[in-house]
């Protein structure tokens, strides 16, 4: 039997990570070629960092979900999410994830 230990689990996370991380940045230059959060590596690094951060507090979990918060991030400003029309969707309890991003 396969026993994958926790420490394995971790790495194989960040991993997983990683590459989503370098997907949506390079989707992100490429949707967004003229903006200010995507024109610096670094700035937009930290960008996507804050952005899966601040997603996984509205629920926001699947990896299109988060994608399209994170268009939204870039469209919109990085604090687009505490925009009033934005927050009252984003705290809205009846909503998943997904349905929020809707």
């Amino acid at each position: 039997m396969l026993v994958i230990r926790p420490e394995q689990m971790r790495i194989l996370q960040q991993s997983q990570l990683r590459q989503f991380e370098e997907s949506m940045a390079a989707h992100l230059k490429k949707r967004f070629p003229e903006s200010v959060l995507t024109a610096d590596a670094n700035r937009l690094n930290a960008t996507i960092s804050e952005g899966l951060r601040v997603a996984k507090t509205f629920g926001i979990l699947d990896r299109v979900d988060i994608r399209r918060f994170l268009e939204c991030t870039v469209e919109y400003g990085a604090d687009f999410h505490k925009r009033p029309w934005a927050a009252k969707i984003l705290r809205d309890p009846t909503l998943s994830g997904c349905g929020k991003m809707e």
